[in-house]
């Protein structure tokens, strides 16, 4: 033990330093790194900007810290974060913009992911094979300020700031129409189908197109559009026609439109205004409008040779179709009549001076049905009538006639039922019909036996009267006065130098002439006195008449009484 305390204080001693040597090189760089990471840090986060939240269905290929936002194939910010929606239906993408991004952020604005797609206008973001998606944006125009949006699936056809008009299209179904489809002017593409979707009562389809300008203004308020999806054969006597507008719209569908020369006023269309879309340019041609409203209309006429789809004309216009024809039970003894449905296209007729046709780009359906309604309420009450007519001698094809008849008698549209019903006419062979049958009854009526002996009668008396000796006697003489009259005046002709010298012969056969015209007065007043032949027949053929007047004078009184001879006959 004594070996081990020595051994401890042999041990030597530490010095120790009074003086501080001072700061050490050792702490520099510890330093220099603090603070180039506090500059760093502050750098990054002064160069940051608002942070966006984006409400995706999938978040496919989208990558936190790698997946890029960006505007104009500019990087605007990152995306750092990918988690669940609450209800695990969607996914939430975070994201990191640069400083000075906000003036991009507002309600309007859209977000949708960029990742290769190949559709029927083309294949688009190629790119990201390589460099994998990213997140584009559209800052949209106007709007709130706003750090949450929900991301479109498919990417915009037409950017916010693309220039030219957005336009409404109805047409009755979609066909081979989809998003990205072309919309041709004279086979030039100038715009492009950006959505369409079903009508809220499921009656049509509304889509919208976008024109670019300058060929927006191509778009006036009288153009017509068409479908020009697929093939169009028409049979002519030229041949077979077959016509598509490109092969783009054969296989992905296609809009075109054109503006035809009309009477109507034309001025550049407003920005969002409603078209028809035709199924065809032939059909555009038609001016078939787009509102279609029924109404009713019952016959008691045949109507043999009426179909379903005639026309419905007004003075030869077509202005409707034939939807429906039916027998209906009537109101009164007859049991049935035949009701026929129609459909009427207020943009065929112009008829209201308040309103300017087509007014597809002015006016709603609503207002435009019940603007057409109260022009045809004032039109009926002036005479307007359907009838049934002939449209083609040859087929014997009937068609439904509108026109003003002023002599009608006073009628209104009939709104009690399930749809309107127009007052009606009979067409012109029923009116004959009519005519005739009334005629025929009013001459059963007459007494015409009794009338026809009275005629015979007559007729009798006035051929006794003709035939008479006495009459053919007077006639004979009177001839002969006039001959010779004739021959005097041919004497006094001749003699006429000398007519003063014979005046004494001229006096004796001036006594002679009226001694024979004597002669003939005196004949005839034996042939017309009640003794004579002539004077007698004519007595007899007035008592005839006479008394056939009285007959029919007291046919016409028993008719009077007993109207019912007329289907019984006469009582014994």
């Amino acid at each position: 033990m004594n070996d081990s305390k020595t051994t401890l204080d042999e041990l030597p001693e530490a010095l120790v330093a009074k003086n501080n040597p001072g700061f050490s090189f050792v702490w520099v760089v510890p330093l220099v790194a603090l603070v180039i990471g506090v500059v760093l840090i502050y750098r990054e986060y002064s160069s940051l900007g608002p942070g966006i939240d984006i409400v995706f269905r999938s978040a496919e290929g989208i990558k936190p810290k790698q997946t890029e936002i960006r505007y104009r194939d500019v990087a605007i910010g990152k995306v750092t974060n990918v988690e669940f929606s609450e209800d695990l239906t969607q996914v939430v993408v975070q994201a990191q913009l640069k400083k000075g991004m906000e003036s991009l952020l507002s309600e309007n604005t859209r977000f949708w992911v960029v990742r290769p797609r190949i559709g029927v206008s083309g294949a688009t973001g190629i790119g990201t094979l390589l460099s994998g998606v990213y997140i584009a944006v559209d800052p949209g125009k106007g709007g709130r300020y706003s750090e949450d949006f929900v991301g479109l699936e498919e990417p915009p056809k037409i950017l916010s700031d693309a220039k030219g008009r957005l336009f409404r299209l109805k047409a009755e179904r979609l066909g081979s129409i989809s998003l990205g489809s072309p919309v041709y002017y004279r086979q030039i593409q100038v715009g492009e189908v950006t959505g369409y979707r079903l009508a809220e009562d499921g009656s049509s389809v509304d889509m919208d197109v976008f024109i670019h300008a300058p060929h927006d203004q191509l778009v006036r308020n009288t153009t017509r559009f068409w479908n020009v999806s697929g093939v169009g054969m028409e049979l002519s006597p030229d041949g077979l026609n077959v016509r598509f507008e490109s092969l783009l719209s054969l296989f992905s569908g296609g809009v075109a439109f054109d503006t035809p020369r009309s009477l109507e006023a034309d001025t550049i269309a407003e920005e969002g205004a409603l078209f028809h879309l035709y199924e065809s340019r032939k059909k555009s041609e038609e001016r078939s409008g787009g509102l279609k409203l029924p109404y009713v209309l019952y016959f008691d006429d045949s109507v043999r040779g009426l179909s379903v789809g005639a026309a419905v004309e007004f003075r030869g216009i077509p202005v409707g179709k034939v939807l429906d024809i039916t027998l209906s039970k009537r109101q009164d003894d007859q049991p049935v009549h035949i009701a026929v449905l129609i459909a009427l296209e207020p943009d065929r007729v112009p008829f209201s001076k308040d309103v300017h046709y087509p007014v597809e780009s002015e006016m709603d359906d609503e207002k435009r049905r019940k603007q057409f309604q109260k022009t045809l309420d004032k039109l009926v009450a002036r005479g307007l009538r359907a009838r049934l007519i002939t449209g083609n001698l040859l087929t014997g094809q009937l068609v439904v006639d509108m026109d003003l008849e002023p002599a009608a008698t006073q009628a209104a549209i009939d709104y009690s039922g399930k749809y309107p019903v127009l007052p009606t006419a009979p067409n012109s062979l029923s009116n004959i019909t009519n005519s005739l049958v009334t005629l025929l009854s009013k001459l059963k009526r007459l007494p015409l036996e009794e009338m026809g002996e009275h005629l015979l009668k007559f007729s009798e008396g006035m051929d006794k009267l003709v035939n008479n000796p006495g009459v053919q006697q007077s006639a004979e003489a009177l001839g002969q006065v006039l001959d010779e009259l004739n021959e005097l005046m041919v004497t006094l002709n001749q003699k006429a130098p000398g007519i003063m010298n014979d005046l004494g012969t001229l006096s004796t056969d001036a006594r002679k002439m009226l001694v024979q015209v004597e002669k003939v007065f005196q004949v005839l007043e034996k042939s017309v006195s009640d003794q004579g032949s002539m004077g007698g027949e004519l007595a007899r053929t007035m008592r005839e008449l006479n008394a056939a007047a009285r007959a029919v004078k007291g046919v016409a009184e028993y008719l009077e009484r007993h109207p019912e001879s007329l289907l019984q006959g006469k009582s014994q």
